[in-house]
Parts: C-alpha cells; structure tokens; sequence
C-alpha cells in the first residue's frame, strides 16, 4: 500500500525530502558495500532494485484510499539489511517516480515510509528475535520471515492510511481499506517468508542478515 497517487501538502513536501535526504546519505555512505561482492549478491540486489517498481505498478485502486499492492521491501530488508536494503529500495522509489513524473512531490514522503522506516522496523525486529527468542534456523525463518515482514506490512500500511487522512477528508472506504491492508500484509508474508526460507537453504550468500555463528554452528 503506497501513497504514490496524492499529492502532500506543500507544506510537507521539502521537510519530508530534507528529512529523507539526511538519514538516506547517513546510511547510503555507512552501507557495507562490500559485502555485495560476495557469489552474486550484488546482482540479487539489483534485481530486487528492479523489481520493487514493477511489484508496485500492479495495484487496484480504491475511492478514496490508497492503492493496494505488493510492497515487496520486507524481503529487500531481511536479506541485505537495513542500510543496503534501504539505499536500495531508495532507488526503486525514485525509479518508480521516473516513470510517473508527475509525481515527484511524493518522494520524500515515499522514501521515509517505504525505505526508511521499514528498514529501521525491520533491523529491530531481527535484533529482538536475536537476542529474546532461542538461536534456531526455524526461529529466524518464522520469527523474521514472517512475524517480521507482517510488522513492517503493517506498519506501512497503517502510516500510509494515517497521511492519506491528513491529506483527505476521511471517508468509509478508509474503514474497508485497513481490513483489506491487513489481508493482503497477512498474503505477502506468507510469501516472505517462503522466499526468505528458500533463499537462506539455497542461495546463503543472498541472505547478508543470517549468521552461520548464530543460528547453525553448534546447534
């Protein structure tokens, strides 16, 4: 679910870009880039670049509500993490908005809830499933693959409606709009999930947030 059809007020256009900019260029220039040299990661970071704009060009429109779709950036997270992902899904964002210009007044908005803080969320949630839950690979696949993705789903989800309603007069589809978010966040992690599990078996070194050390020496 994203934001991509309205327009903020000029108000919030350039503080949320400034604001955007700044925590993008911390993480972008701290990024451990190297770690994408590693048996083809950094092609699987650019195809997940390419695909997150296509992903979202899919959608069905809802009166008055933000456009359903795939956000696909929970995976993008759990896989490169948070500050790879974020650089990342930063590119996606302004490539989507390439293809649409008339939407350039949404980038700073889309930046902060697509790829800042379901990148911030996501970090989190791997670190409490780290250090609270027991160190198994089931653990991390389930407690992050999908627990973790319905977080940040959701997360955008509910933030994406929460601005629309600032920018909009409220209307009853919006009650519809969040059950139908939801539904859809449950769908999507499912498949995080699965894809997460089928990337850390068989193509580990796609996988940069799981840690041999951790969930398997010993175990």
């Amino acid at each position: 679910m994203g934001i991509f059809s309205y327009t903020p007020p000029e108000i919030a256009v350039w503080p949320a870009m400034a604001a955007a900019s700044l925590v993008l260029w911390d993480n972008v220039r701290r990024a451990p880039w190297r770690t994408l040299d590693e048996h083809g990661a950094f092609s699987a970071w650019c195809m997940a670049v390419i695909l997150l704009p296509l992903t979202w060009h899919f959608s069905v429109a809802l009166p008055n509500a933000p456009a359903l779709h795939l956000l696909g950036m929970p995976l993008f997270v759990l896989m490169f993490g948070r500050r790879l992902a974020m650089a990342g899904i930063a590119l996606a964002v302004l490539a989507y908005t390439g293809m649409n210009p008339h939407l350039w007044q949404n980038i700073g908005v889309n930046l902060l809830l697509l790829a800042i803080l379901p990148a911030y969320c996501g970090e989190a949630v791997m670190r409490a499933v780290e250090r609270f839950l027991p160190h198994h690979l089931f653990v991390y696949l389930l407690g992050n693959g999908f627990f973790g993705a319905m977080v940040m789903l959701a997360l955008v989800g509910m933030l994406s409606l929460g601005v629309q309603r600032l920018w909009m007069a409220p209307s009853p589809i919006q009650g519809d709009a969040l059950a139908f978010m939801l539904l859809l966040s449950w769908g999507e992690a499912f498949i995080t999930g699965f894809l997460l599990t089928m990337f850390t078996i068989y193509r580990p070194q796609w996988v940069l947030t799981f840690d041999d050390e951790v969930y398997l020496n010993g175990k």
